[in-house]
C-alpha cells in the first residue's frame, strides 16, 4: 500500500503591494524542522491549524520521500519534495484550516502533491475571498510556490486546504502582516534552562527560550548572554531554525538575534554547550542573568531579561535543587507563591493527593514581570489529608513542591 504525501501552496493576486506599503509589512516564515513527527500542529509560528494537522519528519521512515533519493522499503517509490527534514500534512480527509494573525496581507508555501489541491480563501465575516488549484508537480524533484495576496483593503483571515488524504504536503509556509493596521504590542519571555549542577570538565548544554505571546508581532530580538569566561570554555550554538544567530562573541559575553517573531505564542530556541573548565573549583554559581531588546509595532526600545539559572560547579547529581514554594493555609484557603521564574513564562500549578491518586490540575498562569507567582486554592470540597502542591514552569523548567495538610472536615 503506498503513502503519500505533499505539499500545497495558494497563489492568489489581485493587486501587487507598493514600495510605501511594504515599508509597514512584516513577513514571517514557518520551516516546520525540529518537531517529533505526527505530532499535531495546533499553535504554530502565530497561525493556528484545526482539523488534523501533523508535523511531518522524513527522518521516520514513513514516507515516499525526498524524490529522487532512496525511500524505506515499505512498496512506495519516491516522488515527494522536501525543504529539509520537517514539513506539514494533515490526516483524515485531507482538509485542514489555517486560521492567520488579524490584519495578513498575503499567504504563501511551498507544496508538493500527487493530487489537485484547492486553498480557499475567506475574510473575517466568512466571505470567499478566492481560491486557487494546485497542480499535481511529484516526480520532479522541485517544490512549487505559490503565494496569495489580499485586495486592497481587505484581509485574510483564513485558509482551507482541501485535497486527497495523504496525498500532499506543505513547506515554508511564510504570511505578511500589515503592522500599521491596528498595531499589538509584543510580550516576550526569555527563559533560560540548564543542569543544576554541573562537575569539571563536563559539556554543559543550556537551552535559551524566546516565546512571543503577545497579540503583536515583533521584528527583531537582541539578547546579550553572559557567561563566566573564567569557568566556562564556549563550544557552540545550536538554533531551532534559520533566522536565529550568534552574532557577536566577546570574552564572557555573546549576542544572539531573533529576526521576527510571530505574534500568539511563536517560540525559538538556541541550545549552547559550553565545557566546564578542569580547574573550576565546586561551589562556583555559574548562572547569569540574559537581557533581551526588541522591536515591535508599539516601541523601537523594548526591554526584557530572562530568570538567573540555579546552576553551580560540584560533584553531585544534576536536578537536585527543587525548591520549596512559600505555602500558608488558613481555614480552607491555601496560599501560594514561589519567585526565580522568567518574568511572563507560563508555571503549570497541581497537586498530589495521598496514596498515589492522580494529580489535581489546579490552574496554568505566566509569571509577573518580577518572576514571581502567587495565588489561592480552595480547600473546601478537598478530603482530609497529607498532599504536596507543585508549580512547574514551562520554559526554564524549575520544579517547587511544598507539602501540606489538609484536616478532617
Amino acid at each position: 500500500m503506498r503513502r503519500y504525501l505533499a505539499i500545497v501552496l495558494i497563489v492568489w493576486s489581485l493587486l501587487s503591494v507598493s514600495a510605501a506599503a511594504a515599508q509597514s509589512q512584516q513577513t514571517f516564515t514557518l520551516d516546520f524542522e525540529g518537531f517529533p513527527d505526527n505530532q499535531s500542529i495546533d499553535a504554530y509560528g502565530g497561525l493556528v491549524f484545526h482539523f488534523g494537522w501533523r508535523f511531518g519528519d522524513l527522518r521516520s521512515g514513513r514516507y515516499n520521500a525526498p524524490f529522487p533519493e532512496s525511500c524505506p522499503d515499505f512498496g512506495g517509490t519516491c516522488a515527494f519534495a522536501v525543504n529539509g527534514n520537517g514539513f506539514a500534512r494533515v490526516s483524515g480527509d485531507g482538509r485542514g484550516w489555517i486560521f492567520l494573525p488579524d490584519n495578513t496581507v498575503s499567504f504563501s508555501a511551498l507544496v508538493s502533491t500527487s493530487d489537485p489541491l484547492t486553498f480557499t480563501a475567506f475574510a473575517a465575516n466568512g466571505t470567499i475571498l478566492g481560491w486557487v488549484v494546485a497542480d499535481p508537480n511529484t516526480f520532479t524533484g522541485q517544490l512549487d510556490r505559490v503565494t496569495l495576496t489580499a485586495p486592497p483593503n481587505q484581509t485574510i483571515a483564513t485558509v482551507e486546504v482541501s485535497g486527497t488524504r495523504d496525498t500532499w504536503l506543505i513547506d515554508d509556509v511564510q504570511y505578511t502582516v500589515n503592522v500599521a493596521r491596528g498595531a499589538q504590542p509584543a510580550r516576550l519571555v526569555l527563559a533560560q534552562r540548564v543542569d543544576d549542577v554541573a562537575r569539571p570538565g563536563e559539556v554543559l548544554a543550556l537551552d535559551l527560550v524566546l516565546e512571543n505571546y503577545g497579540r503583536g508581532p515583533v521584528f527583531d530580538a537582541t539578547i546579550e548572554l553572559p557567561f563566566d569566561d573564567n569557568t566556562l570554555i564556549l563550544l557552540d550554538a545550536t538554533p531551532s531554525r534559520a533566522g536565529v544567530w550568534v552574532s557577536e562573541v566577546q570574552p564572557g559575553l555573546m549576542t544572539i538575534r531573533t529576526g521576527p517573531l510571530a505574534a500568539n505564542r511563536d517560540l525559538v530556541r538556541m541550545t549552547i554547550r559550553f565545557r566546564v573548565r578542569d580547574e573550576a573549583p565546586n561551589g562556583v554559581a555559574i548562572g547569569r542573568l540574559a537581557r533581551l531588546a526588541y522591536r515591535d509595532g508599539v516601541t523601537d526600545f523594548g526591554r526584557g531579561q530572562s530568570n538567573v539559572p540555579r546552576a553551580t560547579i560540584g560533584p553531585g547529581p544534576e536536578l537536585t535543587y527543587w525548591r520549596a514554594p512559600e505555602i500558608t493555609v488558613a481555614g480552607q484557603t491555601l496560599t501560594y507563591a514561589a519567585a526565580g521564574f522568567a518574568p511572563g513564562e507560563p508555571v503549570g500549578i497541581w497537586y498530589n493527593p495521598p496514596d498515589g491518586a492522580p494529580p489535581v490540575t489546579v490552574t496554568t498562569v505566566r509569571a509577573d514581570g518580577d518572576g514571581r507567582v502567587s495565588g489561592t486554592l480552595s480547600l473546601r470540597d478537598v478530603p482530609a489529608g497529607m498532599y504536596t502542591l507543585v508549580l512547574y514552569s514551562h520554559h526554564s523548567q524549575q520544579t517547587f513542591v511544598g507539602e501540606f495538610v489538609v484536616g478532617a472536615k
